[in-house]
């Protein structure tokens, strides 16, 4: 009987969602080696199942599809595996699953370790592969590849090699992502609050380290909408950051 094997896995972190990107093959299938010796399959594609043809997802979706694959695996004893003779325990795949949010890197830490990231296309005649360097154009190609039939992987299909984890407390670097915001008013660029005082950065750029930047615009209106009693003496705006420009 065929299994599916699931060797590893390599989140791609893209602002406050994840590319679920999982390294697997079925048992029964093999590729050659360049010495022509025969290995078992791998390759990398996105784990999307029950949100087929969908790339992105919200930590809440993830919990979603780690439902749906241990379900399959509790249904399937042996048909989802870990290595060729180890499958997985039951409520053990759901959360190999969701362990990848915790292991995500951007596109851009992934290639300064040596790996390419890229979006295949399997709707010509022989699929292609296009390599992207950065979160913004892994989103241009998934935008202008949209209504294919696609998958996020990386060139070597068998291997990643996995960035370190980030230490708890690491700042995030905010360069990594096309766009952040940040909350203007008439004092200058938030920077932070204590129980009776406010932080303003009057003359300094809103790129600058000292100013509070949130990742989505969403992020920061639930900051005002929570600070609002103790905001209500200033006129906030929320200003969207490009990462080589600015726009109101």
């Amino acid at each position: 009987m065929s299994s599916e094997i699931f060797y590893d896995k390599a989140f791609i972190l893209v602002g406050e969602k994840y590319i679920p990107v999982v390294n697997h093959g079925s048992s029964n299938c093999f590729d050659f080696d360049s010495r022509g010796r025969e290995i078992p399959e791998k390759h990398w594609s996105v784990l999307n199942y029950p949100h087929t043809g969908r790339m992105l997802f919200t930590a809440e979706e993830m919990q979603e599809i780690a439902a749906v694959h241990e379900e399959a695996n509790r249904n399937n004893r042996g048909g989802t595996r870990k290595s060729r003779n180890r499958s997985f325990e039951e409520g053990e795949f759901g959360r190999w699953i969701l362990a990848g949010m915790k292991s995500a890197h951007t596109v851009e830490d992934y290639r300064k370790h040596g790996n390419t990231v890229t979006v295949v296309d399997y709707e010509r005649d022989y699929w292609q592969r296009h390599c992207v360097s950065t979160t913004e154009e892994l989103l241009d190609k998934i935008k202008e590849l949209s209504g294919h039939s696609i998958t996020v992987s990386f060139w070597d299909d068998r291997h990643v090699t996995h960035p370190p984890m980030r230490r708890k407390g690491t700042p995030f670097d905010f360069g990594t992502l096309p766009e952040f915001y940040v909350l203007r008013a008439a004092q200058g660029y938030f920077v932070k609050r204590s129980s009776r005082k406010i932080w303003f950065a009057r003359f300094q750029k809103p790129k600058s380290q000292m100013i509070r930047k949130f990742k989505t615009e969403k992020a920061a209106q639930d900051y005002l909408d929570s600070n609002q009693n103790f905001f209500s003496g200033y006129a906030f705006e929320i200003e969207c950051v490009q990462n080589g420009g600015v726009t109101a």
